[in-house]
Parts: C-alpha cells; sequence; structure tokens
C-alpha cells in the first residue's frame, strides 16, 4: 500500500490533513470537471441477519430528476377475533382435518387429527393481481404450536387453492412449512421452485421458531423476483425464471392457507393459528374514498366479519312479506334489515311516525368489528297489493338515524350523564300521494335521495326509515314497499 503522508501531494500517495483525515475525491462526471465528481446512492433494504448477505437497492428517478415514488395500497385486511366463517368473504374445504375461527384467531386442524390423507384449505374469494413493477404484498401473523412433524404440510400465502383433498396448490407464491422446516416457493402453473429451507443467521443454521410464538411472515412478489421476510428480516428470494414473464401464471392470485397429512399419518399434532392477514400493493397512489376502500376490504351490500353474514336487506327468497303488520312508532319495526321489501297495512293513525324498516348497526367488541355505516342515498318504491279503504292521503318518508334504541321516540341524554342516549336524527325523504280506494297494482310515486354529503351511522346505532300518512285515514288494505339503501362501510 502506498505510504500516506500528511499534506504530502506526491505522486501515488494518500494526502491527510493534520487531524489524520483522508483526502477524497469522487469520480468525475463525463464532462472531467475538475474538482467535481458524485456519489451513487443506496438503500440497506435487509441487513442479511438471517441470509448472511447485506440487500441494497438504489432508488430511481426520471430524465427530469424526479424521485421515483410509491404508496401502499390496502386491498384486503382482516382480524380473525371472531366466532364463525364470514362466509361472505372466506371459503373453506376439508377432509377430516377442520378448522375452526374464535377470539383467539383462526385455528387449523382444531381437533388435533393425525390422520392421513386428510386435509383443508380456507382463503378469500377475492383475487388480487400483479400490477407490472408494483409489488403485490401479503402479510400473514401467524404461530404454530409445535415444531414441524414428518408427513404434514402448512402452505400460505397467495395461491389458487385445488377444490379436492389434499387441496394443493395449483399456482402462486407462499410459505410452506414441512418436515424439514420454513420455506418459499414460487408456484408457476404446478411448476414449483423453492428458495430451500430458511437460514438461522449469517447464512448459515436453519431457522426455528418458538412454539405458540407469533411472527409476522410476509411476501412480496413483482415481476422480477418474490422475496420471502420474517419479522422485517429477509429470509429467501427467488428471481424470476428467465422463460417466464412473471413469477405466476395467473393474472390475480387469493390469499390462501392449506394444511394437509399425507399418507402414513402425521408424525404428531400440529396446529396453525392465523391472527390477522394483509394483502396490498405498492407503488402508484390511486385516489379513492374511504367508503371504497371499506367496501373493498369488508364487502359492499352485505354483513362484516362476525356479525351477521349475507344480505342485511329485508328480502326473502321466495317469500312475501307477513301480511295484516301495522308499523309503530315505540315498540317494533315493520320489518328488520338495511332495506328490502316491507308489506304494511294502510291502517297507520294519522300524523303518527311507523317505522317501517329498521336496522342496528353492530357495535363494537372484542369479537365483533365496529365500522361505520356510510349511506350515499335510499330510494323507495311502493304499490297497492290489496286495495284499500279510506284515504286519500299523503304518505311522508323520513329517515332517522342514530338513535340507540329501536324507538324513534329515543331521548337525547342531558350532557354527562350516564350511559348516553341518542334521540334520531331526521331528513325527510318525500311524499307519495295515495288515492281514496286506490285499486290492486296501483304504482305510487317512486323517492329517490341522494346525498351529497354522506349520512354516517356509528357502530350500536339505528338507522330507521319512517312513513306517516297526512289527510283521510285508512281503515283497510296492504300497500307493498321497497326501500334500498346505498350504502358501503368504514
Amino acid at each position: 500500500m502506498a505510504a500516506i503522508d500528511t499534506g504530502n501531494d506526491s505522486a501515488g500517495k494518500m494526502n491527510v490533513n493534520a487531524a489524520f483525515q483522508g483526502s477524497v475525491c469522487t469520480p468525475l462526471d463525463e464532462h472531467q470537471s475538475i474538482g467535481i465528481g458524485y456519489v451513487s446512492c443506496s438503500q440497506n433494504v435487509d441487513s442479511g441477519a438471517l441470509t448472511g448477505v447485506n440487500y441494497q437497492l438504489s432508488p430511481e428517478c426520471d430524465t427530469d430528476y424526479r424521485l421515483r415514488v410509491g404508496q401502499d395500497q390496502l386491498l384486503d385486511q382482516e382480524l380473525f377475533n371472531y366466532t364463525a366463517q364470514n362466509t361472505s368473504k372466506h371459503a373453506f374445504a376439508f377432509l377430516t382435518l377442520t378448522c375452526t375461527v374464535s377470539a383467539n384467531g383462526l385455528l387449523t386442524n382444531t381437533a388435533g387429527i393425525t390422520t392421513a390423507t386428510t386435509g383443508c384449505t380456507f382463503g378469500t374469494f377475492a383475487a388480487f393481481s400483479l400490477n407490472g413493477t408494483a409489488p403485490l404484498h401479503c402479510e400473514i401473523s401467524m404461530s404454530f404450536s409445535a415444531q414441524p412433524v414428518s408427513n404434514t404440510i402448512i402452505d400460505f400465502g397467495l395461491f389458487q387453492r385445488a377444490a379436492a383433498n389434499p387441496f394443493a396448490p395449483l399456482d402462486g407464491v407462499y410459505f410452506r412449512l414441512d418436515s424439514a422446516g420454513l420455506q418459499g416457493v414460487v408456484n408457476n402453473n404446478g411448476i414449483e421452485t423453492l428458495t430451500g429451507i430458511f437460514p438461522l443467521a449469517a447464512g448459515a443454521g436453519t431457522w426455528v421458531y418458538t412454539n405458540d410464538q407469533v411472527y409476522r411472515f410476509l411476501i412480496q412478489v413483482s415481476n422480477v423476483n418474490t422475496t420471502f421476510w420474517i419479522n422485517n428480516e429477509l429470509a429467501g428470494t427467488i428471481v424470476n425464471p428467465v422463460a417466464q414473464s412473471q413469477p405466476i401464471r395467473s393474472a390475480s392470485v387469493p390469499f390462501s392457507i392449506r394444511h394437509a397429512i399425507s399418507a402414513g399419518g402425521a408424525g404428531g399434532v400440529l396446529r396453525a393459528t392465523v391472527w390477522d392477514y394483509r394483502v396490498g400493493f405498492r407503488g402508484p397512489a390511486i385516489s379513492e374514498d374511504l367508503g371504497t376502500v371499506g367496501n373493498r376490504l369488508f364487502g359492499s351490500y352485505q354483513g362484516l366479519s362476525g356479525n351477521a353474514i349475507g344480505s342485511l336487506a329485508a328480502y326473502t327468497n321466495n317469500l312475501a312479506p307477513t301480511a295484516g303488520v301495522l308499523p309503530t312508532n315505540t315498540t317494533a319495526a315493520l320489518g328488520t334489515g338495511l332495506g328490502g321489501q316491507f308489506q304494511e297495512l294502510f291502517t297507520l293513525a294519522l300524523n303518527t311516525d311507523g317505522i317501517i324498516s329498521s336496522f342496528a348497526n353492530p357495535a363494537s367488541s372484542t369479537t365483533l368489528q365496529g365500522r361505520r355505516l356510510r349511506i350515499h342515498g335510499v330510494r323507495i318504491e311502493s304499490f297497492v297489493s290489496t286495495v284499500l279503504v279510506g284515504g286519500p292521503s299523503n304518505a311522508i318518508w323520513a329517515l332517522n338515524f342514530g338513535h340507540t334504541a329501536v324507538s324513534l321516540a329515543t331521548a337525547e341524554s342531558a350532557s354527562f350523564a350516564t350511559a348516553t342516549a341518542k334521540a334520531p336524527r331526521r331528513i325527510v325523504l318525500g311524499q307519495q300521494a295515495v288515492g281514496a280506494a286506490a285499486a290492486v297494482n296501483t304504482a305510487l310515486a317512486v323517492i329517490s335521495m341522494t346525498f351529497k354529503e354522506p349520512i354516517y351511522v356509528n357502530p350500536g346505532e339505528f338507522v330507521a326509515v319512517s312513513k306517516k300518512y297526512y289527510g283521510t285515514v285508512g281503515t283497510a288494505g296492504v300497500i307493498q314497499n321497497l326501500i334500498t339503501f346505498d350504502y358501503g362501510w368504514e
């Protein structure tokens, strides 16, 4: 090595100052300007604690010097803290080996079986697409009850699920736990490429988990490579095969889990607990309101996880509503549901608000998720189904929301009174003219209200559509009311 002199500019020697700091000149630019150089910038993505290799990437900019940046866009998420499968959102299939969900997460192999040639699969109906250079990512919080056992495989990540036992992944990217340990898999139309068992530290050893400890497993996949992370440390990378344009064959893949026991039977009882997951992509910023995001995450026009599953409208397949029911103001609604079909006796007393439809937005708890119900509009259509006696009158419709009990007579609590109660907030929706002795099939005016500023109903509050008559009282007859809410979840 050439001698280092203090303040010496002799050829072939490095100069240092009086404080023994080296004089460094960065490489010159393309114009070879004197004293001007450049420094290449890179970001430390992973320290290499597991792989033993420091992982760095340089940022990119365009030809007009603008830095390329991206934001995380959430596509789906779920916290398993309720007691029944959300069949609106998640699919499940099994042979002998079953799953359950509770406040303590989604549990595979609930019965603790070791039976040969059994299995189950669970995942989303929704599928999530690759978007060019914008990485698709899936993060899963999981724990395992015991160390790996023979003849048992647990796959979890983003993959197409087979319909029948052993439910082997058809296409996708995922973690795989088997008797050898944990590794990453890229599956392109049934052809698997594996990382090999993840290392323990500095690229050596075998990664081992602690029983019942929750780990965060992350998959990031782009059209270049797929990376697998454990607790924010890079565990393995699979570079996109040169003969493939992207790691997987599918245009989109669902979130999925598979637990299978092969021939010979499991060497011991092993269970996996999934606490939560989230799926998103990183890249272009997309401008969406929270209602749109909520509908994508939680489901539009249907119940939430842990609550009533399926349609929330009072509309029963192949069945008309109960006949001969009179709406009331305080005790009960004509029907319970977020809209639907409601059959009304034309005998409501004048100037009395009768509850036609009522819905309680489920309150939050440790096992029930509470979301704000966001209402964008209401539409009402009515027709006579049994000839009316009495009238004429005008039917005045109103939207009532925010009250903490089904009764429209619920009073507002005084300031700082215990167990705060709320009275309904009211919005007049419009009126329908009801003719005297109206005949069957007489259609009444359609009422359609769109809210430029949406109506919010908090968890634990009610929303109701009410009706009152002004004019001449009716004494008989039936009116069918069809109520539709335009709504979403936040």
